[in-house]
């Protein structure tokens, strides 16, 4: 697990305490999701917001797993070491999930907003703001996978025939774009993770911790806040230092 770090144990803490320990109590009361004894089955008075929430739970739980284990790691063991299959389809299947349930959840938000209940400013921003870095963060990997064939079909032209100056230069800007998408992948999705659903998990911590004091709250809030950009800057100069090792160590094997 070269991705275990105490930022990613930080941020995973947040948002399994908020998805498992503070929100259950408080949906089960709202009755989003409750037990009724009578029946002895889950019902819900709210299904679109529910559906909303399966969604944002499910997004959540991928991030922390998807971060944890990238394409760059070999396997992934499963529960009792039964079996191991390879992390980057995983990661991959993981991903597309998480991006089908990000809009899925995104557009019965601006259902519930509109026609539904209202919400938090706070949260639609958020909401918003996610979209934007999902979206966006999508791009760059379909993008690097694009340069990737790029680069690997340059790079045998140029075992195969001569290399003229245009072609390496045209190889070198196709292995610099690719890069550079790949970073912006990661910098988007670890943003989603540790700031999108930090804030909102970091909203309700912060009530928690000042206990109804109105100065106290926006004082940990803030920190909050601080404390989730920097855990997302660390966590991805971890991943771009990961890469960087690794596209060294690549580049050492192929000249020996």
């Amino acid at each position: 697990m070269k991705h275990l770090n105490v930022y990613w144990v930080l941020a995973t803490s947040l948002g399994l305490w908020f998805l498992f320990l503070h929100s259950p109590p408080i949906l089960s009361e709202r009755k989003v999701l409750y037990w009724n004894n009578e029946n002895h089955t889950l019902e819900t008075n709210d299904a679109p917001f529910l559906l909303h929430l399966i969604g944002s739970y499910l997004i959540y739980l991928i991030c922390m797993l998807n971060t944890l284990y990238t394409p760059s790691c070999s396997t992934l063991t499963l529960i009792g070491g039964t079996a191991a299959v390879k992390a980057r389809s995983v990661h991959v299947w993981m991903g597309r999930c998480a991006m089908i349930a990000g809009y899925l959840s995104f557009a019965l938000g601006v259902y519930i907003a509109c026609w539904g209940q209202l919400v938090a400013i706070l949260t639609t921003v958020v909401g918003i703001i996610h979209m934007i870095w999902q979206i966006t963060g999508h791009y760059a990997i379909c993008e690097y996978r694009r340069l990737k064939q790029l680069v690997h079909s340059l790079e045998h032209r140029g075992d195969d025939e001569q290399s003229q100056p245009s072609s390496v230069g045209e190889l070198e800007d196709a292995k610099i774009k690719m890069h550079k998408a790949l970073y912006t992948h990661i910098i988007r999705m670890l943003a989603i993770f540790v700031v999108s659903h930090g804030a909102i998990a970091g909203v309700f911590l912060s009530r928690v911790l000042s206990r109804g004091n109105g100065i106290a709250y926006y004082i940990i809030m803030n920190l909050v806040f601080v404390s989730l950009l920097i855990m997302h800057y660390r966590m991805y100069r971890h991943f771009v230092h990961q890469n960087e090792l690794e596209q060294r160590e690549a580049g050492e094997n192929e000249t020996d």
